[in-house]
């Protein structure tokens, strides 16, 4: 069985939401403590405030800072939080560089050169370092967030008057699901929006688990229509990968010279495919032939059936629309005996799965002159001391 913990933005999300709604779960209060001591910023502390939204008890973190605080890039955050433990520095870093490049697009400038405001404020820190504290603590297997109800209106915030939802969380969104929201009012804020899009490794409704335990947040803003809080909720249970919509174009050849085979399939995957392959198979009066097949994402089914047409004898595609599930996996970089190797890896019902990079497998043995296994025997062993270290 896998640890999951459901995100249940039923009133939308923020950073000191989320905190709190980990603090209400169980996550001990003077670890974040620890956390926000460890930042060295002097003046800062954080306090767990309880309050009530329409009856139902929840909680909110709140920083308390000298109130002339300086704008910081993307690097002076990461310096800050440098001093961190690795399991809690290193997804804060992403939140903040996931950020960056949303800021970045929104201002028209490169990540390097955002000056965060709001987001980059020592408030936003401690958002981020406690949800990632308490993901630390948790260990789960799978993140799931739910669909985002996102408010309309304006918010007034460094930059003048911005229109909701803000610029930055639409770009930190893309590609979730979100739903609209009964009042007008912020309820998904850019920290928010950066912690889960960041975070989750999927969006969608309440997976099938056994809970074990649950957490109410709740945010600063009173509640009108319906309660300003968020859920966590912690249980066990199998949980399939998102599926995701995918597109199979394919076709029959009798005519294609098979040594050209390999570079078109290369091509195919090169132009964006997810996956290319081919397959003997026999075809109409017994001729033998070979069924090409191209999986892409649904925006690149017309480019790529076309490149099918282009790059084939075919004079014909099928186009269907299915599904996709695909584990989450992450690709890390081991600094192996025979120099820096890629290793895909992934978890399985609470077991790490771990192969290394085929290109970085072949490069090194002919290098080497060792066999294949031996590379990825010795790629795997020092992965696995790299990681007792840390």
């Amino acid at each position: 069985m896998s640890g999951i913990l459901y995100i249940d933005a039923c009133g939308g999300v923020a950073g000191d939401m989320l905190a709190g709604a980990f603090l209400d779960l169980g996550w001990p209060f003077s670890e974040l403590e620890k956390l926000v001591q460890a930042l060295g910023l002097e003046g800062v502390e954080v306090r767990e405030v309880y309050l009530d939204h329409m009856g139902i008890a929840c909680r909110r973190i709140e920083v308390i800072a000298p109130p002339e605080q300086p704008f910081r890039g993307v690097a002076q955050v990461k310096e800050i939080l440098s001093c961190l433990p690795e399991e809690v520095k290193g997804p804060a870093e992403r939140v903040f560089e996931r950020m960056s490049l949303a800021e970045g697009k929104v201002h028209g400038v490169s990540p390097e050169e955002v000056h965060f405001h709001e987001v980059g404020a020592v408030d936003a820190m401690v958002d981020v370092i406690a949800t990632c504290g308490a993901l630390a603590w948790l260990k789960p297997d799978q993140v799931v967030c739910s669909p985002l109800p996102l408010g309309r209106g304006f918010v007034d915030c460094a930059h003048g008057r911005l229109p909701l939802p803000a610029p930055a969380v639409l770009g930190l969104l893309e590609g979730a699901p979100v739903r609209s929201w009964v009042e007008q009012e912020e309820t998904v804020t850019p920290t928010g929006a950066a912690l889960v899009s960041t975070l989750a490794h999927s969006f969608g409704d309440l997976p099938q688990m056994k809970i074990k335990s649950s957490g109410t947040g709740g945010g600063e803003r009173p509640s009108r229509l319906s309660p300003n809080i968020v859920r966590v909720i912690w249980g066990e249970g199998r949980i399939l990968p998102e599926a995701r919509q995918v597109v199979e174009i394919t076709c029959h050849l009798d005519d294609q010279t098979p040594e050209d085979l390999p570079m078109v399939l290369d091509r195919f995957m090169k132009a964006g495919a997810l996956d290319a392959s081919a397959a003997p198979l026999y075809m109409k009066k017994g001729r033998p032939g070979l069924r090409v097949m191209v999986s892409c994402s649904p925006e690149k089914a017309e480019e790529m059936a076309q490149l099918v047409l282009e790059q084939t004898t075919s004079l014909g595609v099928r186009i269907t629309r299915t599904e996709r599930r695909c584990v989450p996996r992450e690709i890390v970089t081991v600094e192996s005996p025979w120099g820096p190797a890629r290793v895909k890896r992934t978890r399985v019902a609470g077991l790490w799965c771990m192969h290394p990079e085929a290109d970085d497998v072949l490069r090194i043995s002919k290098e080497t002159g060792l066999a294949p296994f031996m590379v990825r025997q010795g790629i795997i062993s020092a992965l696995e001391r790299q990681e007792q270290k840390a």
